[in-house]
């Protein structure tokens, strides 16, 4: 048997980029050989383009198909844009290419004269990020639809809507991961001030400044209705909490002691819960509304929970150290394998096992080091308040050189000797990737739209739990799902239901 390695590895596709659309409903896979359209409830497609040039009246090309696609944004199932990169590139990365899927064709292009780092999608603006501006363009109806030969049955009394005007142009610090959150009324965004982070009101208002950190800011998100604004720093260990409207710090919540790039964050739809993904492998969960002191009197009144569209939480308290116990030690739930058999869950969604670190682990309660943090000689570090509930996620086994390319790994060249030499190839920077990594721990909460989700059913409130996904590119990339549930002895467990590959074989057999 030939067990050796071809000379030449197969150039399969790899995901390059992914985003999620506002409603986080749908998400876009930016590929090596194009883009994909998914559910974000069950990974399963619902949209692959065709993205063929365009030859009508005139028109400048289009991008063209089974090529690279680095830069990706999704509205909905109908309105998407891409912008090429990678070893084969769809066309210049300077052009930004806005879609209509309904139509099959492009409908509005742009050319920056810059490379395009990210890109984001609302229903009333979109954002083009470049090394150190934003440009927002804002929609405007085009033309009518004219009929084609892909599509001869289109509308001609309907009108084609794409972002075509300039709303306003953002300097920022240099911004190589594309950090910027598009949300109803406002635009968040890096200030030109290194740690400093700009709210831009919308449609119109005055820019308000302010210093989250004393280092580059790495990560940013902000909640679905615009009022609460997470921030993390290129250090990786804080976390913290901002009001959009007051600009007051909320929270600060410690991820960890060392350092750590903290890639993506994201904020529930209750705005309870906070979740972060690293570099070490691990999603953190914690609450932005956490119980009251155990030190009130039992005569006290319960603090109430504060309206969501004026949110003024109270500081967030240092959780306990409690048990981990077994999905099956959860109150009011039984573990998937006591419902209905042994795996049921699993293959009732299709889904793969987790692997065991995603499962929650049995441990002592460390009464001696709870007593050491309420002392006085306890450092900062100790005191601040750290994740409620945590998981390890998928962060694949790909080589530093995992993009396909004629010579991946190494060239050839002569030296001024005449001796034939190998050098080594540096790893090529992606869009809002300099280092050249797969993206990797891009977490979302389940939408709140009266739908269950996950294995537990989960419809989105906050005091039951929530469900989260992640996602990871590179050449095998997974969606996995995660649950956050409440233990019965009181706190919060977080548990991997499973995964599934995205490019490869979705279901088990």
């Amino acid at each position: 048997m030939n067990t050796r390695h071809p000379i030449q590895p197969t150039d399969d596709a790899v995901l390059l980029s992914l985003a999620l659309s506002p409603t986080r409903a749908r998400y876009i896979a930016g590929l090596s050989d194009g883009c994909r359209i998914f559910r974000t409830d069950n990974c399963l497609p619902t949209y692959q383009p065709i993205l063929s040039q365009t030859r009508r009246k005139g028109k400048a090309p289009a991008v063209l198909s089974d090529a690279g696609v680095a830069v990706v944004a999704v509205l909905d199932d109908r309105y998407f844009a891409v912008t090429g990169g990678g070893s084969t590139p769809q066309g210049s990365p300077n052009v930004v290419s806005f879609w209509d899927a309904t139509l099959g064709r492009q409908i509005a292009r742009f050319d920056l004269y810059e490379p395009i780092l990210g890109i984001r999608m609302s229903i009333t603006y979109a954002t083009i990020v470049l090394q150190d501006r934003t440009v927002m363009l804002e929609y405007q109806e085009l033309s009518t639809v004219e009929p084609t030969e892909e599509h001869p049955m289109a509308d001609e009394d309907a009108v084609i809507r794409a972002p075509n005007k300039v709303k306003g142009l953002y300097p920022t610090a240099p911004n190589p991961y594309a950090l910027v959150c598009l949300g109803k009324n406002v635009l968040v965004l890096p200030a030109q001030t290194v740690g400093q982070v700009q709210l831009v009101p919308l449609p119109s208002g005055s820019k308000r400044v302010f210093r989250a950190h004393d280092s580059a800011i790495r990560s940013l998100t902000l909640s679905d209705d615009g009022t609460i604004l997470a921030t993390a720093s290129m250090n990786g260990t804080l976390i913290r909490v901002w009001s959009t409207s007051t600009l007051d710090q909320l929270a600060e919540f410690r991820r960890g002691m060392d350092h750590a790039v903290i890639g993506s964050l994201a904020i529930g739809t209750g705005n309870r819960w906070l979740a972060s993904t690293s570099d070490k492998s691990t999603l953190h969960l914690f609450d932005l509304r956490p119980a009251p002191s155990h030190a009130a009197t039992p005569s006290a009144a319960p603090k109430p929970i504060p309206h969501r569209r004026n949110p003024s939480y109270p500081t967030p308290r240092i959780p306990t150290p409690t048990d981990q116990t077994s999905l099956s030690n959860f109150s009011g739930r039984s573990s998937p394998q006591s419902i209905t058999g042994q795996g049921s869950a699993q293959e009732y969604y299709g889904l793969r096992p987790p692997p065991a670190s995603a499962s929650p682990s049995s441990s002592a309660p460390l009464t001696a080091l709870a007593a050491f943090k309420s002392s006085s000689l306890a450092p900062r570090a100790l005191k601040d308040t750290r994740s409620v509930a945590s998981a390890a996620f998928y962060t694949g086994d790909d080589p530093p050189h995992w993009q396909p390319a004629l010579n991946r790994g190494y060239t050839y060249t002569t030296s001024p000797t005449g001796k034939r030499t190998k050098v080594r190839n540096p790893v090529p920077p992606l869009p809002g990737n300099p280092t050249g990594k797969p993206p990797m721990g891009i977490v979302a909460f389940a939408p709140k739209d009266g739908k269950p989700y996950g294995v537990s059913g989960l419809h989105g409130d906050d005091d039951e739990g929530a469900v989260i996904f992640v996602f990871g590119g590179g050449g095998r990339p997974r969606w996995e799902l995660f649950e956050l549930l409440p233990r019965e002895g009181g706190g919060w467990g977080l548990v991997g239901r499973g995964y599934r590959e995205i490019l490869g074989r979705q279901f088990v057999d």
